[in-house]
């Protein structure tokens, strides 16, 4: 290929592999998109195939997040440029780089590597790429990248996702590019003319892995339970969605309050008893600065016969020293509130500030300069199980995910704040990434957004109720309380971690292979 061919040749492969999300969700493009860009990458010199993995990075990053330059510039209130400088910035250091290291590596096993082993080294190189970009940052603080993992492009088709529950997104993801591996293989043998050399090897290689993804998948699904059919032991819920405009966000006059109120009224009336989910932040204030506030949210609980699970800042010290935390707490009829959820996982910049020379792009909220990390805290116990809370991009991370549960959660709790980012993209790929938290830990899965979608799923990623996105709402519904552990809530990415040792292992063999080659 020429220079112009593979940048060619890679454009179309990012833009293919964005159309696989939403909002296009052609799922399907994902079992070939990858195709062009790794014949690109066949034959390129080491410089020019970083190039690629930029290229493509860059631009698969705009196909599936194009709402980020315009929702960083609003976030932070700067000019546009800032917010394309933090695009550029973050998917060059958290996604660009490892995809770079992708290509430097795929370049050199396309080089040396027998052929038949092509589509399984591939794979693992990908899902090792995308473990790091998902994974290395998340111990110490939320500075990790998940946004986009292939594996995501197939929820929503429910017979491909179910492998979740055995290797999480990434053994998605391996299936996907193991059969992309081979069509770009046996594209390259051809171009050669030794096509019918490995043809049966590397059909085999690429479909194996689909094909137990999809097998299993069919057997999961059929032995679960219809869906939207109540059990023995189910559990009203509700979510109410307040939508409350941007201008409104963080006032002191707590006006948005009411539409939290109005929301809790209704849900009550459709589902007496009730567990009712309010957003992160649906309140802007300290509940406990506000006691009109915090008795009226018991009257609508005792008004109800039920609990509300309320998303709110809390302080903690004594003055000047105070301590905020963006915290999740239920209030029963009598307006106790025995333990809060502290968020564990804050964004940095937006909640807390990992460089403080760069005090412009700290966001103000009346009080509240920033938040402190929150400590290890037991679920919460509510009417409708042990809730195990995911605060907003919490339920990104699969490793939390999995922790809740080992600490006994019964269900998943995410209440989420995305008025930030109006964004029909945003919010439906957001969506489909927390939805896999829920196969992940075959866990009931409760979402209240502050604009949507806001959602209760059940343990097989089928979504009971979900709300419309940028509009009021209040749905309701009911879960089961479960105690059992899938595998992989027992033993979270070790097939991705294996990818990574295979990579290597794979990379040190193609390379003594060289070496003997040439003696």
């Amino acid at each position: 290929m020429t220079g112009p061919v593979r940048i060619a040749a890679t454009a179309g492969s990012a833009i293919a592999f964005g159309l696989a999300f939403p909002p296009a969700s052609v799922k399907p493009l994902a079992w070939i998109a990858l195709v062009p860009f790794l014949l690109a990458l066949r034959g390129a010199g080491l410089a020019r195939a970083l190039v690629l993995g930029e290229v493509w990075t860059l631009l698969a990053a705009w196909t599936v997040g194009s709402w980020m330059p315009d929702a960083v510039a609003t976030y932070f209130l700067q000019p546009r440029w800032v917010g394309w400088l933090f695009f550029f910035g973050i998917s060059t250091g958290m996604a660009g780089l490892y995809y770079m290291a992708f290509a430097a590596v795929y370049r050199g096993l396309a080089e040396r590597l027998d052929p038949r082993w092509m589509p399984w080294a591939t794979a693992a190189a990908w899902t090792a790429a995308e473990v790091g970009r998902g994974r290395l940052f998340t111990a110490v603080a939320f500075l990790s990248n998940p946004w986009g993992l292939l594996g995501y492009s197939q929820v929503g088709l429910d017979v491909a996702v179910q492998a979740a529950s055995l290797f999480g997104v990434h053994g998605i993801g391996f299936a996907i590019v193991a059969a992309n591996a081979a069509l770009a293989e046996a594209v390259a043998l051809a171009r050669q003319g030794r096509a019918r050399t490995h043809l049966s090897g590397l059909l085999a290689a690429g479909v194996a892995p689909a094909a137990a993804l999809f097998a299993f998948g069919v057997w999961t699904l059929r032995d679960a339970p219809p869906p939207g059919v109540p059990v023995a032991d189910a559990r009203p819920v509700a979510v109410v969605q307040g939508h409350v405009n941007l201008e409104r966000r963080w006032r002191s006059d707590a006006a948005e309050y009411q539409a939290y109120f109005d929301g809790t009224v209704e849900a009550f009336r459709r589902a007496p008893g009730a567990l009712v989910a309010w957003p992160e932040s649906a309140l802007t204030f300290f509940l406990e600065r506000e006691p009109e506030y915090e008795t009226s949210i018991a009257s609508l609980a005792a008004g109800g016969g039920g609990e509300i699970a309320v998303g709110g800042p809390r302080r903690e010290g004594d003055e000047p020293s105070f301590r905020f935390f963006n915290s999740v707490f239920v209030v029963d009829a009598s307006g106790r509130r025995p333990a809060a959820y502290d968020k564990q996982a804050l964004v940095p910049f937006a909640e807390y500030p990992p460089l403080g020379a760069f005090d412009f792009v700290r966001r103000r909220f009346a009080d509240v300069r920033f938040f402190s990390f929150g400590a290890p805290t037991p679920p919460l116990a509510t009417r409708a199980g042990r809730a195990g809370v995911l605060l907003c991009n919490e339920a990104m991370l699969p490793e939390m995910a999995g922790r809740r549960v080992a600490e006994g959660a019964e269900f998943l709790l995410n209440p989420s704040n995305d008025t930030w980012i109006p964004s029909r993209r945003f919010a439906d790929h957001l969506f489909d990434i927390v939805r896999l938290r829920a196969v992940e830990q075959r866990r009931w899965l409760v979402r209240a957004s502050t604009s949507g979608p806001s959602a209760i799923v059940d343990p097989w990623g089928r979504v009971q109720v979900r709300t419309t996105p940028f509009e009021r709402a209040v749905e309701t519904g009911w879960i089961e309380p479960r105690a059992d552990r899938s595998f992989y809530g027992r033993v979270g990415d070790a097939f991705a971690f294996a990818c990574v040792v295979a990579t290597v292992l794979a990379w040190g063999a193609a390379r003594r292979g060289s070496r003997a080659a040439t003696r």
